[in-house]
């Protein structure tokens, strides 16, 4: 009554095809009938059930067999759901897509934004394979001692039928099927409805499963299903990137190891004038400690006679944009023991996404001493 505006004189006795959209009459005749015929619920269906006024209000339509005492059946019962919301957000999927944030910011996101609109207290889950192992990565409304769980064997687990097969899964009444209703969170939690979609990779590699779970009996509808396999594949592209930043922070890790041990003087000079010796051997050559850092320039260790030229070169190349080449030249460096040696440099500029100059990277070697 409320979604349609009626009263109940004005809507109860009325013939069934008149509360329809005329189109979509036989869908809704088609429902109860195969619930007549299949003795039980069926799966939900969008329909479009008028308002009062002519209006028409998308819905989702699940059907319920009625018996008498003695088993017959003498009806049905129709249960509605306003998707009105669904059909919004499907229409207009950056709602759904426009979160923020680092990608492990975005997966904790997601699970919460997805629960917002399924009704009641659903669980919505993100759960990751690591080996043989099903890891409970990010979730909503889930209980917290199965949170505090972690995860569970991924043999066994709801979630890897889904996994295995690469399909989505959908289960109307988790205590009717063999495969899961002796599940703890069937027997335990009252979950009832269950519906999973694979998380995969670009690849085409299974990363786990995001899966939302009721305590209500009947099949997920047309939009339920959408909204999953958008949100999945949302997941999917924000694994993929934290696997990317992770691989990339390792490879920088490694190169800075490298850098650190080369032997070589490998330094920055920053636009707001920080130098950073990130070698070794740079900090050998010019008596610096190893973990400290430069209170001085450069030029401080710069021969007064190479000085103008040095910073001549810096100034034209922090002028120059896009991709502009490297300089090299040889500069006098005064060392730890206080004599200068002169030195190789090769100089590079480093600029942002604007163009502007974000450092100069310097890579030097002695290639004589003088006194």
């Amino acid at each position: 009554l409320q979604m349609t505006g009626f009263s109940p004189s004005e809507i109860l006795n009325q013939k069934l095809d008149d509360t329809y959209v005329e189109a979509d009459r036989e869908r809704v005749w088609n429902t109860f009938l195969g619930v007549k015929k299949m003795g039980s619920t069926v799966g939900t269906v969008e329909v479009r059930i008028l308002r009062k006024g002519g209006d028409p209000l998308m819905v989702s339509l699940k059907a319920i067999l009625i018996r008498n005492a003695a088993k017959e059946p003498i009806g049905a019962l129709g249960i509605f759901r306003d998707v009105t919301k669904m059909e919004r957000i499907l229409a207009e999927p950056m709602e759904l897509l426009s979160l923020s944030g680092s990608p492990v910011e975005i997966l904790r996101q997601l699970p919460v934004r997805l629960a917002s609109y399924f009704p009641g207290r659903s669980w919505v889950m993100i759960n990751l394979v690591e080996g043989d192992y099903l890891r409970f990565a990010y979730s909503i409304n889930v209980p917290t001692e199965v949170v505090a769980l972690g995860g569970e064997p991924l043999a066994g687990s709801i979630c890897a039928i889904p996994i295995a097969s690469g399909q989505p899964l959908v289960i109307a009444d988790m205590t009717e099927d063999e495969r899961v209703r002796q599940d703890v969170c069937v027997t335990q939690y009252g979950c009832r409805g269950y519906l999973g979609y694979p998380i995969i990779h670009s690849s085409g590699r299974v990363l786990g499963t995001l899966c939302v779970l009721r305590n209500n009996r009947g099949g997920f509808g047309e939009y339920d299903h959408r909204l999953l396999e958008m949100t999945a594949r949302r997941a999917a592209s924000q694994l993929e990137q934290l696997e990317f930043e992770t691989r990339l922070q390792e490879a920088e890790k490694d190169l800075l190891d490298l850098v650190k041990h080369a032997p070589l003087m490998i330094w920055r000079i920053f636009s707001d004038g920080r130098i950073e010796m990130m070698s070794a051997k740079g900090r050998k050559d010019l008596g610096l400690a190893v973990d400290e850092k430069m209170k001085e320039t450069l030029f401080d260790h710069t021969h007064p006679e190479d000085i103008p030229e040095f910073r001549s070169r810096i100034e034209s190349m922090s002028g120059l944009k896009n991709g502009s080449k490297a300089a090299s030249m040889q500069i006098r460096f005064r060392k730890a023991d206080q004599s200068y040696g002169i030195f190789f440099l090769s100089l590079r500029p480093v600029y942002d996404a604007l163009d502007r100059l974000k450092l100069i990277e310097g890579i030097g070697f002695e290639i004589s001493s003088e006194n």
